[in-house]
């Protein structure tokens, strides 16, 4: 891979992005020729699987594109009939669009474990927040969050809402959630080594997060796998990045196309797909969302207008954010820089009248 202006040899980066944490981390450079460069450290990491947090959101918002392609299910059905259950909304319960965009009024986690989440997080302890919370407890927690939540048409992000979404998907379906994911999602696109799993030996171990000081930390298993729970690969994510670039395999081209067609705006340079964050104000939006656990996380960034793409994982927190957004903007920056030099040779007007307009993340 050729390097870009403001992001070097891409080994480089990679290596200060590590730093001196010894915790695994990986990337996955698409060049807008389509090519991908992966680089890893350790080099063996790039066959890794790690924990992706809230990509899984991403994941679930994609499923839920394809079974609205097919029409198995209906976004504006109302989550208490899809589900068969009601619980003590406010006022109408929320429908699955709501849901998948995160206007539902349910909050992030349950009120009663964001302390224990954030502990972790933060590195203040190394247990397990969700200790002790069987499906009967969150059941309870859920209604009480429902209860007191305030459907007012606003953005306010919620795992809680997604994982709701994801059990939505499976009661209309009849499939439990992991196995509709799988049939109608990863399989069709190629990504066999990305699920809930979380084996004890073998080469689909998942990379053990640690938090900021090395120490390791539990993996994060939840009542929302929906919302968080998966794991996967580089080479999982860039099948998936290169579908939404296309061309998608039949079976989920049309679903990825709702799932990342504008379904809410937030602002006028932010709009959320199905769980996807579609980030710019022209007509193809960069498509990304992150991720995190309670030490790993994970960058989704695909840029439509210059066919590049990135995908980086960790173990432990790193700014693998900064990371994708100089490699994204060294492009869109080549790219302009192109136009310039094309407008330049054939008119007489100077480059910005006639130079295109980049996006950057």
């Amino acid at each position: 891979m050729q390097r870009s202006e403001g992001f070097g040899d891409p080994a480089t980066e990679l290596a200060t992005l590590a730093g001196s944490a010894e915790a695994s981390v990986a990337a996955a450079l698409r060049g807008s020729s389509g090519e991908w460069t992966q680089v890893a450290y350790p080099v063996e990491a790039t066959r890794a699987r790690f924990e992706i947090g809230s990509v899984s959101k991403a994941l679930t918002g994609s499923l839920f594109g394809v079974l609205l392609a097919a029409g198995d299910v209906d976004a504006e059905q109302p989550i208490d009939d899809a589900r068969g259950e009601r619980l003590p909304w406010r006022g109408a319960a929320p429908t699955l669009l709501d849901l998948a965009t995160h206007r539902s009024g349910l909050p992030n986690t349950p009120r009663r474990l964001v302390r224990r989440e954030l502990a972790t997080a933060l590195g203040f302890s190394v247990k397990d927040p969700w200790r002790g919370v069987d499906d009967d407890h969150y059941r309870e927690l859920l209604s009480a969050s429902a209860g007191r939540a305030r459907r007012d048409g606003r953005f306010r992000y919620s795992s809680m809402g997604v994982g709701l979404l994801g059990d939505a998907l499976a009661a209309v379906t009849g499939v439990p959630f992991a196995e509709l994911m799988r049939e109608r999602l990863l399989d069709p696109l190629g990504m066999t080594r990305t699920g809930l799993d979380r084996p004890t030996a073998g080469p689909d171990v998942v990379e053990r997060p640690t938090n900021g000081k090395g120490v390791g930390l539990p993996y994060l298993k939840d009542a929302m796998p929906a919302a968080g729970m998966y794991a996967s690969t580089l080479d999982d994510l860039q099948r998936l990045a290169d579908a939404l670039l296309g061309p998608a395999p039949v079976e989920v081209a049309e679903g990825l196309r709702l799932a990342v067609t504008p379904h809410h705006r937030l602002k006028d340079d932010l709009q959320l797909g199905l769980c996807w964050f579609l980030v710019g104000s022209g007509p193809a939006p960069v498509i990304e969302h992150t991720g995190g656990t309670w030490g790993s996380q994970a960058q989704f960034t695909v840029q439509p207008g210059t066919g590049r793409a990135v995908v980086a994982l960790t173990a432990t927190p790193r700014r693998i954010d900064s990371f994708a957004a100089r490699y994204l903007a060294a492009g869109a920056s080549a790219v302009e820089s192109r136009a310039d030099e094309t407008a330049e040779a054939h008119t007489p007007e100077p480059p910005e009248a006639t130079a295109a307009s980049p996006r950057t993340p």
